[in-house]
């Protein structure tokens, strides 16, 4: 009798280890798993990711003039203007001097923009001589005249048949009121 409730007992010993073992071995499998699963959903997303801004294709209607999509690595181009204008001085003879360069990451763009020049001389000066003394002395003055000159440049990109955000930004390099 006392034999055959040793034999038990040890039967149910063996019986946990086995259970911790198979345990053990799920919980293993499911780590592996979940390894697997990870891996797998962080590399599959590459596909998906947005392209860096030189490798995307600018993609635009047809009734635009289409240009060539400029090689990786190839550097901004700049149309460089210069203005001294006299502006509402709401009471006194006032003058504004901006320098500005016009980007774009297609150079043939900044060509076709120098053909331009005399009408966006003559846009952005009568632009410039709108504005008024409390508005470019506010903080924000300049970044609103910056706009305002990027919104007349666009416009005239658009009329003459150039996708107008083809013209990346302006960038005002001298702004000095007098």
């Amino acid at each position: 009798m006392a034999k055959d409730e040793k034999v038990e007992q040890e039967e149910k010993k063996g019986g946990g280890k086995g259970l911790i073992i198979a345990l053990l071995v799920v919980i293993v499998l499911l780590l592996v798993g979940v390894g697997v699963m990870t891996m797998l959903l962080l590399t599959s997303g590459d596909s998906d990711k947005p392209k860096s801004e030189e490798q995307q294709v600018m993609q635009y209607s047809p009734t635009f003039k289409q240009y060539p999509q400029p090689k990786a690595g190839t550097p901004p181009s700049y149309l460089e203007m210069k203005f001294v204008v006299n502006f509402r001085g709401e009471g006194r003879a006032r003058f504004i001097a901006v320098d500005l360069n016009i980007m774009s990451r297609y150079p043939e763009v900044i060509e076709d923009m120098e053909h331009l020049r005399p009408i966006l001389q003559n846009d952005i000066q009568m632009l410039l001589r709108q504005v008024t003394y409390t508005e470019i002395s506010a903080d924000d003055g300049q970044e609103v005249v910056r706009q305002r000159v990027l919104e007349a440049v666009k416009t005239v990109a658009e009329q003459n048949g150039i996708f107008p955000d083809l013209i990346a930004n302006i960038f005002i390099t001298r702004f000095v009121t007098q």
